[in-house]
């Protein structure tokens, strides 16, 4: 495959554009609106020369807080074509979480909603950074957050004082053409485009820094094995901000000229309305996702029938689940994936696959990527068939962590090899089997969650002595987080107020559904707490039992 270099992702969506300016790319629920290639184009121009104009510049970092609406996806488009990069916020952070991206990745730009899912975002941020102050619309300043000097609201009806993004449109026809051309040339296909935060194994997140290169060229492969075209439409339920969702989704559809059915909270109603109504022939989700759709009352009322692939893959995928997509479902080339953040997609079936292949494993490398499965022990090199940990390397890894050279030399070797901390094999045929994770992590939904980070921030409630945090078996998120919390002896809390101290501060699916008050942690008196203890005695105490054939070593 001839790989795409010397350009940017919004110059190379502009080229896909230019194919097909009428061809319709966006279409936004719950109203129905579509948005063309064209229109996608202009609007994103327009963008990126009013924040020229506001003095956006290369590299200058800007984060986007909202949920699945355009505004997501001009913004990506618009910070690209001028070199700076996006930081996409999950819309359910909160304010802990909030204040330490920020700060971590030195963000000079904020764009955020009012609110969404019943939060007020203004508010959250307003706690995050309390002493933000407004020096004029838009203009800001903080002691607690230095870099940050503007912040707008996307919505026409805004009552903070902040700026608007419609007060950033209107500049657009004070940069010339010139100038505008000028600034899109300095950007190179190796800068960062996107600094992507993902939970670290020391207890603070880790903004993987990703490029042009990668997120265009990643994307080419994954076409290939969906046989995306133009007459393609993909409902893409997936929040944008996973790398499921810009990645896998918008990239892909960019690269196909494929229509992209977006919606701004997923519901299984609204997918599987989604799919009928506008001829879907492609649908991508993590496993819950599946799983709502196919138990959703009034699924045998919707016509599917248009619906040809699609991809499952952001958690262990059962084979049973996936057999009963492609029969009930009638998605007869579905694939299945394998993918982290640092790299993007690693491997996917195709649709060519033989059932056993299609369900039964991840896939075989996409074009690009270098893997292979070592004992993680000694660094050896395994054979066909022997579990080991899995390593990658390929020239669409990201740059590193960001400000986290120690961070990033954790995981990547002298040679290049990313270890990615998952169990597997490989078969002779060169098809990968994910059997498990070496690392302290808890997958909910799709969404990586470290225990070590819950723990630090649980030890930051008062008259709170030490924390451990386990994942336990979720029959429809697969796992949900059980906290242990040791307390001080004259302490007098209720694990509730716990709860709602995190509700509070960090994001929504990293709250414990669980937490237990103890005296003491297993093996804590010989000095080594057993933390495959604690995970033993949680199932013991919710009378579950495991479901799931992987393995989880624990390895504080």
């Amino acid at each position: 495959m001839k790989w795409i270099e010397n350009t940017s992702v919004g110059n190379f969506f502009d080229n896909q554009a230019d194919k097909m300016p009428e061809k319709t790319a966006v279409i936004n629920l719950p109203n129905g609106e579509g948005i063309t290639f064209g229109e996608v184009k202009h609007i994103s121009d327009r963008l990126a020369r009013g924040m020229i104009d506001l003095g956006v510049k290369k590299n200058d970092k800007v984060a986007v807080w909202t949920n699945n609406i355009p505004e997501w996806i001009f913004l990506l488009l618009a910070l690209s074509k001028i070199g700076a990069t996006m930081v996409p916020l999950n819309p359910n952070i909160r304010v802990r979480d909030l204040h330490y991206d920020l700060l971590q990745a030195d963000v000079k730009f904020l764009f955020l909603i009012e609110s969404c899912n019943g939060a007020d975002y203004v508010n959250v941020l307003h706690q995050a950074v309390p002493d933000l102050e407004i020096l004029s619309r838009g203009c800001v300043q903080s002691k607690r957050l230095p870099n940050l000097k503007q912040v707008f609201v996307i919505g026409d009806r805004s009552s903070s004082k902040f700026a608007s993004f419609s007060d950033v449109m209107s500049r657009a026809d004070k940069v010339s053409d010139d100038d505008f051309r000028s600034v899109k040339e300095q950007v190179l296909s190796f800068d960062t485009v996107i600094i992507k935060f993902t939970c670290g194994l020391t207890g603070y997140p880790r903004g993987a820094e990703l490029t042009h290169f990668g997120l265009i060229n990643n994307a080419l492969p994954i076409v290939e094995k969906l046989k995306f075209g133009s007459s393609d439409t993909l409902c893409l339920p997936l929040p944008f901000h996973y790398i499921f969702g810009f990645w896998m989704g918008l990239m892909v559809a960019f690269s196909s000229l494929s229509s992209m059915v977006i919606m701004p909270k997923y519901s299984a109603a609204d997918v599987l309305k989604a799919i009928a109504q506008h001829g879907c022939t492609a649908l991508y989700g993590v496993p819950t996702m599946f799983t709502d759709l196919l138990n959703h009352p009034d699924f045998s009322t919707f016509d599917l029938r248009s619906l040809r692939t699609g991809m499952i893959s952001g958690d262990f995928c059962p084979p049973k689940l996936i057999e009963r997509i492609i029969t009930t479902m009638a998605i007869p080339e579905l694939t299945t994936a394998y993918g982290i953040t640092e790299i993007g997609l690693l491997t996917q079936t195709g649709c060519e696959e033989s059932i056993p292949k299609a369900i039964e494993t991840i896939g075989q490398p996409l074009e690009g990527m270098e893997m292979k499965v070592i004992n993680p022990d000694t660094g050896e090199l395994l054979p066909s068939g022997e579990q080991g940990e899995i390593c990658v390397r390929t020239s669409m890894m990201m740059k590193g962590y960001y400000n986290m050279d120690s961070e990033t030399a954790e995981l990547v070797d002298s040679e290049g090899w990313f270890h990615t901390g998952d169990l597997g094999t490989r078969d002779e045929e060169g098809y990968y089997l994910i059997s498990g994770r070496r690392r302290n992590m808890v997958i909910r939904g799709g969404e990586n969650i470290y225990p070590l980070e819950i723990e630090k921030f649980l030890c930051t409630y008062p008259g709170a002595v030490d924390a451990r945090v386990v994942g336990v078996p979720s029959r429809r998120l697969s796992e949900e987080v059980y906290a242990f919390v040791k307390m001080n002896k004259n302490s007098d809390v209720d694990a509730q107020s716990i709860r709602e101290y995190c509700r509070t501060q960090i994001s929504r699916h990293q709250t414990p559904r669980w937490i237990k008050i103890v005296e003491r942690f297993p093996g804590e008196e010989e000095g080594a707490i057993d933390r495959n203890e604690l995970r033993r005695s949680a199932l013991e105490e919710l009378g579950l039992q495991e479901d799931s054939p992987m393995t989880i070593i624990y390895n504080d």
